[in-house]
């Protein structure tokens, strides 16, 4: 019981001498959803775009090879995440092309109609309040901005018996709901069922989701 509670911990957020592990073990398993999340995206040369909970950071040079002069922004609640990211994309952070923070995302520290782009993956389960972060989210997006949810379906999760601790789980549907109820406009979805997923362990079948909403003021 006390390892499941751990493990769900470190999942909301890395921390001390397991964070490292950890962020390798999510950069394995979400990398199904992380690819889709890309192929959902809308990109432009020139585009702002801020990831929320960007874990080790292992990404960032595909997201930027979608367009030219991407000014990409990325915040993790996670300290050891930040220091861990920015060590794994020296050249990025130095040459400017990179901004990594650490935050909260129910208190983003940008200023208004910042970005042209937000997404996030595997973060909303760790919203206890949806409303705080997806205000903030609205705040910092520029009019006719997207937001982009990377998620697993409520059934793929509940395979995971750590996800009693801590998770707020949506279905897809559900979460569609509460974009709609904080003042999106639902844009679209793709779905896939990711490929089997065997830890040692376990061999589990996750479905991903990718849910795009606008800012529509």
């Amino acid at each position: 019981m006390t390892d499941l509670k751990f493990i769900a911990q470190q999942l909301r957020k890395p921390s001390g001498d397991f964070a490292g592990t950890i962020a390798e073990k999510m950069g394995v398993g979400n990398r199904p959803l992380y690819d889709l999340m890309l192929s959902s995206i809308t990109f432009r040369n020139h585009d702002s775009i801020l990831e929320i909970g960007f874990g080790s950071g292992i990404h960032f040079s595909d997201l930027l090879a979608n367009a030219k002069n991407l000014k990409v922004t990325g915040i993790d609640y996670s300290p050891e995440m930040t220091n861990l990211a920015t060590a794994n994309n020296k050249k990025l952070v130095d040459s400017g092309q990179l901004k990594l923070y650490t935050g909260n995302s129910s208190r983003l520290p940008f200023e208004d109609n910042s970005f042209h782009t937000v997404f996030c993956n595997m973060v909303i389960y760790f919203w206890d309040d949806p409303s705080e972060h997806l205000g903030e989210i609205l705040r910092v997006l520029k009019p006719e901005g997207l937001f982009y949810t990377g998620m697993r379906t409520r059934e793929s999760m509940l395979q995971f018996p750590f996800t009693k601790f801590g998770f707020n789980l949506f279905g897809v549907e559900e979460w569609k709901s509460v974009l709609q109820s904080n003042g999106f406009l639902l844009v679209g979805d793709l779905r896939q069922k990711d490929p089997v997923f065997d830890d040692g362990e376990d061999r589990v079948q996750l479905e991903s989701a990718c849910i795009a909403a606008k800012n529509h003021k």
